[in-house]
This record gives structure tokens, C-alpha cells and sequence, in this order.
């Protein structure tokens, strides 16, 4: 390169401005912080970008373990086999919906649009009342009931008492009452008989009556094969072929039965497969086949009875299924049920005393395991929990129940349901079928001994229904057929409900309301309820009374500002009224006037003059009078406008008191104006009292006042109830999370007993991710620390998000340094948030994110930057020197990395003005060009200091300070970053870091640099001596 080329390459490159030339234009150009790039890459991926806040390390996420069971489409499924073995951000399975809590208090079933799975280090394990117990991540929210309404709370944010909801009536899935055995059971295993007409149709082979090494025989013999041929294909001897053989002759008969997997092979209609199965039985890995049963195809109340007989034992071993009761109605419900379903008679038997029936019979038993999860198949992880009973009819849900309690519920005199299972599952499905009747229950685990007679001890799985209002929900939906726990449900429902049972915390949004609609508390609140955690249904009884009054009294207000506006221009005719008089009153002088007036009106022609003349002042009502006769003008007065004001202060529930608040006025002026006031003068007080009201009536309207209805509707539509939470404690051990993003409304039911949990989780590289070559247009930057303020969210921003846009959901707002906010203008953003988020992001970009409010980052996804690795540093700086074209020492680049300590632009703008001195960028010149010392010269400093060499100590900083030129504040940082490195004793490096901590406040608070730094040196040596 020449030395013109040279110098113009120098020139070029002080022209430009590198960190701006290389800002990362995409996320993809992102250094150092790959995992926080890829959530957010993941966000716009989905087109699902919340409100972002980018401040300082990267949480966890909010997660839940993987045996936490989510009510969905198909059942109750395990999260983690919804999830599967993703990593990260996956696609949601395309079937699967999950119920969810929306805005209006109710609940539906919708599809999330993704999954989430990773490994988490730290987990919180909560506990509640109900024996609800969760693990989740810290981050991981609940839905909480506090006296501000409902909120979402992070778990690491809960402490006991904490109300949690849960669904009180939850919907099930949409019913399903096929039973799809045919798809459950083993294809090869399942044997299924069919009608001659359908087996002709088909021609179905001989061979497949048969299964294992039995049916390849019986293949072989159809195609003609020799024993030897048969035996080496076959691998079996050829004895074992001729036995075979020999049992397989084909017959002329069409072949009436056929293995499961050849059926579905057939493809045929489920309709027409009823009409040609007749039967079914199972053939186990010995040959043994099981007796003939009829399949059931539908799932009706009968076998739902027969289920939940069979589950409250759950005694499946093999080919037997055990029930064990002592009543005898119980034990020949179940034989019937047997009978009419399956077509099979149940032996009779005891066991120490405990009589049972018992069914032997392997097709039976196979049926019941594929089609009805709570039957445990042994592993104890169950991937989907009773989804035929979820989705199941609500009559045969009902008889499912039913059959469960009647057979394993205890009915105890205090008033409480208890019914125990050995298997957890069972429990988990009874919690939420119960919820699905709006039936809340609690579960425990307790240590007892069998119902079988074996007196043997094990732990067991109790659940508990209680509270006079849910045993009388119960008795209504489910009940009992037993005759003695029927008449005990019967007593304990008709008791007087406990208030205590079930309670909520007192709403503030209950005072708001009353105070802002003036309306009475005591009218709808009962004064005897608890002041802070009142009975749930009483308290929300009156609750749902007040909304009543208050959706009533916000009509009022609405219609009384209408009735101001049509009011407006007489009030405004009115208040003209005494100027008028004083402008027309000369008009009564002449006596021709006077006599014609006085004839028409009354008033003697004398005291028309002193009217004339100003001596006296008519009142108003007689001065309107003679204005409209004097102008042969149609008579008007101002009693309506009296009665109409009037009533809207009586409409709205105002004292007059508080109409005359901030006028001067009395609230008995207002009542005497209103009510006989006649003075000329108090016209123009119509206006005041007018523009009162109007003020009054707005602020009623108002969107605190909407809020506040919202809030409370929310917990009135009788779709929640409150669990408490007991413990919280923290889980160390790692272990892998999951989640679901649901879109919209961002929750799902879940939990072993149901519970509403949270789902979840530079500026400009996400807005050209989004927006591609159109970012400008949908994008604008703030500065908070330039433009700081109450104007900079109420004007450019509300511009901006109110602008006319298309092509695009929403733009992007980024708001730079946003804790530099004043606490006014954060509110301003919050309630903007609110107001544009149907089609603006916002992102905020802040050093502190506890300087935000609460309000707003609890709207917002959070991502915390630590400074940048030196390995992503070096990264950036090696590929701009390559860009460039400039020579660069590994020295230097160590250099440069050093003196940015985690800054990216510091370190860029530290190469830039390298280059522009030197073609080849070194290491003296890093040093000189950022002013930073080199390791080694702070190192030398100390160690002379801590050798009592005062005056070599001083000498050497008197050269960094004047000569090099580095500010004393960046030599103690320097110290700061370094002294871990010196290789000082333990106790020298303890001394320094208490030192280097004295100067460094010192100097933030104003004190001579060199000076301070002199008197850490001093101090050092003085110590060594």
C-alpha cells in the first residue's frame, strides 16, 4: 500500500463510526448473548411479541416439573408428554387444547402455540390447604386472590396464606361416548370374532385366527409350503411344524376370527364394525386364550358404574379383576354390571372375612387397562389420566362418581366426604371430575391398613369433600345409592354453612366502587361478614348485588350527561338572563309600556318603573316574564331546568353537600336554589351546577371505575375458588421443566389438584426481524434521559401508537434508559400499555429494572444482559479488523479487551482510534489510545506500596496521572478489576479490597483523586512497616 493509499484508508476510517457501523442489524449479529437472542427469536418466530424489558442475568423461566398433570382436549395428561424431549421452543401438538381462564371469568378450551422444555437448577415446591402440591420455577405464577382483585404472582413471590385459584366448575372436553378399543388394545395380542356374513365379505384368511408361530405355520400351509420349507422359514423344528400343521387344516367355514391388527388393516367403517364384531378375547405369550366377551362400544353410565366400581379397589392382576365390599347391593351392582356389559358371570368369594366378585377373564381386564388409564399398568407413570372418563357424558361422569363413592366413601357425622385410594392417579382424576361439577375437594396422603382383611399398612391417597354448600353440590349432582350415606349427606348438606370454610379476601375495589358511585356498602355487604377474609359466598352475593347497582348507577350517569348536553343551551339562555335584564329593562320607562304590562302581568305600573329605573330587581321568574312580553316573545321560565338538575343530583345519589364541594356555595344553597331560589342573581349558578354535575358524572364513568367492575365480575362468575397455600419450599436438585404458551390469555389449568398456573417465557435487530425493510416505519426510539418526562409518554408516544398503520399487528415502541422516568410518567406509560395493546409493543431498555414499577413489569417479558464474555468481545473484535482490513496483534486484541472490560463499544471504538493511528494496531498502542493502564503497571504500584516503598509507589501513580493521562476514578476500577490477579495473600488482597472501597466512595463524593489515591498508598505501606 502506498502512502496516499495509507492515508486515505486512515482518513476513511476516522470519517466513519464504527459502533454504529457494525450495531447488529439482526439478532443473528447479537455477540455474547446467544440465549437470550434465540427467546426472543423465538417470540417473533411465533408472532407472539409481548412488551420487553431489557435491563441486566437471564432468569430460568416460568416452568413447571414434568409429572404436573394439565386438563386438556384429550384428558388429563402429564405436561411433559405434551411437551416431549424439546428443547427450548417447540411446535404445540396440532390436537391438543387446554382449558385456560379468560378476561370475562370464565373458562375454555383453546390450543397453545407452543411447548417449552429445559433444565432448571432451582425450583420452588408449594404446598397448599387442598393437598395441591406444584413444583415450579421461581419465575412460574400463580393466579392469586388478594384484596386488589385477582393477580398473577411469581412462586418465588409467595408466602403462606396466599389465596391460589382454583376452577370451581370447570368444563370438561367435549363429549366423546365412543369407547376405541379398537385402537387401545394389543393388535397382535386381541382377538377379534366376526359375524360369517362379514367374514366372507372379507375373506379373511384362516391363518389369522391364530397368533405367534402358529399363524406363520398356518400362513405357510395356505401357500402350499412343504413342513421343511415351513420349519426353515419359521426357524421352529420341523415336529413343531407338523403339530402346528395338524391343527390348522382350512376348513370350507369362512374364517370367523381374526387378529385386531388385520382389522384395522380392513379399514372399516367403526358403524359397520359394530354390526360385525360379536365378540373378543385376548391370547397371552403361552397360547392361552381367554373366554369370548362382548367389547362395549360406547361409553355408558352402566360401564362407568362398573369402572368406578372396579377402580375403588383397583385390583387388576393379569386375567382378574377383584372387587372387595361388604354391601351386598354394592357386590351385586357389580356382578350385574358384568354381566350386561361384557356378557361374563362374576365368582363369588371372601378374603378374611371380606366377601368379593371377581371376573377371569385376560380380553377384560387388557380392555379395561387400554381404554381407562386409572387402572395402573405397573410403570406408575401414567401419561394420560381417565381421558375416556374427562371426555366422557356427563351422566356417565356422574355414574363413574357415583360408583366410586358408593363403593369407598366414608360419610363422617362432623360433615365431611372421605374416600382413599391406594392410587395417587385416582385421586388426581376424582379432583377434577368433581371440579367439572363445581364440586371442590382436598386430598392428603394417609398411613392405613387394607380393605381386603390383610390389616397390612401402606400409604394411601385421601380426598375430602366439606362445607355445607359443596355437600349439598354433590348431593344434587352426584350422590349416594347407599340408603345410610345418603341420609347422612342428606344431614351434613342441611347444616348452616361454616363461613369460615370457604373464604376471600376483602376487595378494596368494593370501597372504590361505593365511593366513587355513591353507593351505601351496607346495602349489599353484610357488616357481619369478616372485615378481612370474609365467607366466599356470602361476601360475593352481596358483591354480585353492588355490581348490579353499580352497572345501574353508571347507566345513570351516562344518561345524566346526556340530559346536561340537552340542557346546555337553556342553562346558557338562563345565565344570560340578568345581563338582558339590565340591557332591556329601560324599555318599561314609557307609561304606554307600563300601563299595557301592567294589565297583562299584574305588577302595578309604579313598580314597573322602579324596575325600569334599577330601584328594584324582579326575581327571576317575573324578570324572564316581562323580558319575553317586551319582546312579544313566547313565555319561558326555569322550573325545569330547576326539577331537571334536581333530579340528576337525586339520580346519581349526590348529597347536595357534595355537589356544592369546590363551589362557593353551601349544599343548602344548592337545595334552596334548586328547590325555591328565585333571585335574578343565582341564574348564573345553573352553569356552576351544571358543569358540577357534568365533572361528577364523568369521573363516575371514569376507566378506574371500569376496572374496578371488571375486577370484581371477574370473581362473582362463580368459576373460582380459593385454595391456600401452606409451604413453599426450595428445591435445589436439577431437574427438567416444561410450559405452554397459550395465546390470548396466557394460562392453563393444571396441577394434581386443578389449579390456574402462568405460561410465558436489540431493540432494533427485533423490530427489522419483524418488519424487514418497513422497520422504520413501524419503530420509533425514545430516549428517556433527553427527553424526560410526563410529556415524552403523553405526547410522542401516544402519537405514535394512535398513527394510522397497515400491513402489520402492531408497531414498536423503544424507549431507551427507562428508569430514568419520573414515577408520573411511568404511570402515564403503564396506563398507555394498556390502552394501545391491541397494536403496540413496547420495549424498555433500563440499567436498573427495580427502578421500573411493578405495574409495568409485571407487562413485560424481562431479559437481564451481563457484561459481555471476553471470548465474544474478541470474537467482535478479530471479524471488524477483518472487515477493515487492518493488522491486529494477539497482544493488542487482549489489550483491547482488557481496557473494555464486558463493553462492546468501548471496545470498538477503542480498535477504530488504533487504526487510524497505525496500519498494524499493537499493544502500546491499545494502552495509550483507551488511557488505561497495563495490568502490570497497576500490579507494580501495589506490590511497591505493600513493600513499604512509599516513594517508588507515588512515583510510578504520579506518572499514570499527569503523564499518561488516566483518571484517578478508572485506576481504582482498574485496582478493582485486578486485585484477584496479583497472586497477594489472602489476607493482603482482603486488606486492599477494604481500601480500594474507602478511596472509590470518596472520590464519588467528590474528593481529590491523586490525593486519595496517594493516601491508599500511604496507607498500604504503612501497614507493611
Amino acid at each position: 500500500m502506498s502512502d496516499a493509499d495509507a492515508d486515505e484508508a486512515a482518513s476513511a476510517r476516522g470519517r466513519e463510526v464504527w459502533i454504529e457501523k457494525y450495531r447488529p442489524e439482526r439478532l443473528a449479529d447479537i455477540k455474547g448473548h446467544e440465549e437470550v437472542t434465540e427467546r426472543v427469536q423465538s417470540y417473533i418466530d411465533r408472532d407472539d411479541l409481548p412488551h420487553l424489558m431489557l435491563a441486566g442475568p437471564a432468569g430460568t423461566g416460568k416452568c413447571v416439573t414434568g409429572e404436573t398433570p394439565v386438563l386438556t382436549n384429550n384428558g388429563i395428561e402429564r405436561i411433559e408428554s405434551i411437551v416431549g424431549d424439546v428443547d427450548g421452543f417447540g411446535d404445540a401438538p396440532a390436537s391438543t387444547e387446554v382449558a385456560t381462564f379468560t378476561d370475562d371469568g370464565s373458562f375454555e378450551y383453546t390450543p397453545p402455540s407452543n411447548v417449552f422444555g429445559k433444565q432448571a437448577t432451582e425450583l420452588r415446591r408449594i404446598e397448599t390447604r387442598d393437598g395441591g402440591e406444584m413444583t415450579v420455577t421461581p419465575e412460574h405464577k400463580l393466579l392469586v386472590a388478594s384484596a386488589d382483585g385477582l393477580e398473577w404472582i411469581p412462586a418465588a413471590e409467595l408466602s403462606a396464606g396466599d389465596r391460589i385459584a382454583r376452577p370451581l366448575d370447570t368444563p370438561m372436553p367435549d363429549c366423546d361416548e365412543r369407547l376405541d378399543w379398537p385402537t387401545a388394545m394389543d393388535g397382535d395380542r386381541t382377538l377379534v370374532h366376526v359375524t360369517d356374513s362379514f367374514a366372507r365379505a372379507k375373506e379373511i384368511p384362516s391363518a389369522e385366527q391364530y397368533t405367534g408361530n402358529r399363524k406363520r405355520v398356518a400362513a405357510g400351509v395356505r401357500r402350499g409350503d412343504t413342513v421343511s420349507e415351513i420349519a426353515e422359514t419359521t426357524g421352529l423344528a420341523e415336529k413343531t411344524v407338523q403339530q402346528y400343521r395338524r391343527e390348522t387344516v382350512p376348513t370350507e367355514q369362512p374364517n370367523t376370527v381374526c387378529s385386531l391388527s388385520y382389522l384395522r388393516e380392513l379399514d372399516v367403517d367403526r358403524e359397520d364394525l359394530k354390526q360385525a364384531v360379536t365378540g373378543i378375547q385376548y391370547e397371552s405369550r403361552n397360547g392361552q386364550r381367554s373366554a369370548v366377551i362382548e367389547p362395549a362400544w360406547e361409553l355408558t353410565p352402566e360401564l362407568a358404574r362398573f369402572v368406578g366400581l372396579a377402580v375403588s379397589e383397583a385390583r387388576i392382576e393379569g386375567a382378574q379383576v377383584k372387587f372387595y365390599n361388604t354391601d351386598e347391593s354394592l357386590l351385586t351392582a357389580f356382578e350385574n354390571a358384568a354381566t350386561s356389559v361384557f356378557r361374563v358371570s362374576p365368582e363369588t368369594g371372601q378374603q378374611q372375612g371380606v366377601p368379593f366378585r371377581e371376573v377371569r377373564n385376560r380380553a377384560l381386564t387388557h380392555l379395561l387397562e387400554s381404554c381407562f388409564a386409572p387402572f395402573e399398568t405397573g410403570d406408575g407413570r401414567t401419561e394420560t389420566i381417565g381421558s375416556a372418563l374427562v371426555r366422557a357424558p356427563p351422566e356417565s361422569r356422574r355414574a363413574f362418581l357415583r360408583a366410586m363413592f358408593d363403593a369407598e366413601a366414608h360419610v363422617d357425622p362432623n360433615g365431611i366426604i372421605e374416600l382413599t385410594q391406594k392410587d395417587g392417579h385416582s385421586i388426581t382424576l376424582l379432583s377434577y371430575l368433581l371440579a367439572g361439577e363445581g364440586i371442590p375437594s382436598r386430598r392428603t396422603t394417609v398411613e392405613k391398613a387394607a380393605s381386603n382383611g390383610t390389616g397390612t399398612e401402606r400409604e394411601y391417597h385421601t380426598l375430602y369433600i366439606s362445607g355445607a354448600p359443596h355437600l349439598r353440590q354433590f348431593e344434587k349432582k352426584i350422590g349416594f345409592s347407599i340408603e345410610t350415606k345418603a341420609e347422612q349427606l342428606a344431614q351434613n348438606a342441611a347444616r348452616i354453612s361454616n363461613p369460615n370454610h370457604d373464604t376471600i379476601p376483602t376487595q378494596h375495589a368494593v370501597d372504590s366502587l361505593c365511593d366513587r358511585l355513591n353507593l351505601n356498602k351496607k346495602d349489599h355487604i353484610s357488616p357481619e361478614t369478616n372485615p378481612e377474609t370474609p365467607g366466599r359466598r356470602t361476601y360475593l352475593e352481596g358483591v354480585e348485588t353492588l355490581l348490579d347497582a353499580a352497572t345501574e348507577r353508571l347507566d345513570t350517569a351516562q344518561a345524566a350527561l346526556e340530559r346536561l348536553v340537552t340542557l346546555h343551551a337553556d342553562i346558557t339562555a338562563a345565565a344570560g338572563t340578568p345581563t338582558r335584564w339590565i340591557e332591556e329593562r329601560s324599555k318599561l320607562q314609557p307609561i304606554e309600556t307600563r300601563r299595557e304590562l301592567s294589565g297583562d302581568s299584574g305588577v302595578r305600573s309604579d313598580r314597573l318603573l322602579e324596575y325600569a329605573d334599577g330601584r328594584r330587581t324582579p326575581n327571576a321568574d317575573r324578570a324572564m316574564e316581562l323580558l319575553c312580553r317586551l319582546n312579544e316573545a313566547e313565555a319561558q321560565g326555569f322550573e325545569h331546568i330547576r326539577r331537571e338538575l334536581d333530579c340528576i343530583i337525586h339520580a346519581l345519589g349526590l348529597s347536595y353537600e357534595q355537589v356544592a364541594e369546590g363551589m362557593e356555595m353551601r349544599g343548602n344553597g344548592v337545595n334552596s336554589l334548586l328547590d325555591e331560589g328565585n333571585d335574578l342573581s343565582s341564574l348564573t349558578r345553573f352553569e356552576t351546577i351544571s358543569e358540577r354535575l357534568k365533572t361528577l358524572a364523568t369521573t363516575m364513568c371514569s376507566q378506574e371505575t371500569v376496572a374496578a367492575l371488571d375486577s370484581l365480575h371477574r370473581l362473582t362468575a362463580e368459576t373460582l375458588y380459593f385454595d391456600t397455600v401452606e409451604g413453599i419450599e426450595t428445591v435445589s436438585e436439577p431437574e427438567r421443566v416444561y410450559d405452554l404458551t397459550v395465546p390470548g390469555t396466557h394460562n392453563y389449568v393444571a396441577g394434581n389438584v386443578p389449579t390456574v398456573v402462568h405460561n410465558t417465557t436489540t431493540a432494533t435487530a427485533i423490530a427489522r426481524e419483524l418488519y424487514g425493510d418497513d422497520w422504520r416505519e413501524n419503530f420509533i426510539e425514545l430516549n428517556a434521559s433527553d427527553q424526560r418526562g410526563i410529556d415524552v409518554v403523553r405526547d410522542r408516544i401516544k402519537s405514535f401508537a394512535r398513527s394510522s398503520f397497515g400491513g402489520y399487528d402492531y408497531r414498536v415502541i423503544f424507549l431507551d434508559e427507562a428508569d430514568a422516568l419520573t414515577s408520573e410518567a411511568q404511570a402515564a406509560l403503564r396506563r398507555t400499555m394498556e390502552q394501545f395493546s391491541n397494536n403496540t409493543r413496547f420495549i424498555l431498555s433500563c440499567n436498573y429494572s427495580s427502578q421500573i414499577i411493578d405495574p409495568i413489569q409485571s407487562r413485560c417479558a424481562l431479559f437481564r444482559f451481563s457484561p459481555l464474555a471476553d471470548e465474544a468481545v474478541t470474537a467482535q473484535v478479530r471479524e471488524i479488523a477483518t472487515e477493515e482490513g487492518i493488522e491486529i496483534t494477539d497482544d493488542a486484541t487482549d489489550a483491547l479487551v482488557y481496557a473494555a472490560a464486558g463493553d462492546m463499544r468501548k471496545a470498538i471504538n477503542g480498535l477504530q482510534a488504533a487504526a487510524v493511528m497505525d496500519d498494524t494496531v499493537d499493544e502500546e498502542g491499545v494502552y495509550a489510545i483507551t488511557s488505561t493502564a497495563r495490568p502490570e503497571e497497576i500490579e507494580a504500584i501495589i506490590e511497591l506500596a505493600l513493600d513499604g516503598d512509599f516513594q517508588q509507589a507515588r512515583a510510578k501513580l504520579d506518572t499514570l496521572l499527569t503523564e499518561v493521562g488516566i483518571a484517578g476514578g478508572d485506576i481504582v476500577d482498574q485496582l478493582h478489576r485486578s486485585v484477584w490477579e496479583f497472586g497477594l495473600p489472602d489476607r493482603a488482597t482482603v486488606q486492599l479490597m477494604d481500601e480500594i472501597g474507602e478511596v472509590d466512595y470518596r472520590i464519588t463524593a467528590g474528593a481529590n483523586e491523586q490525593l486519595q489515591l496517594e493516601a491508599l498508598l500511604a496507607s498500604l505501606a504503612l501497614d507493611e512497616e
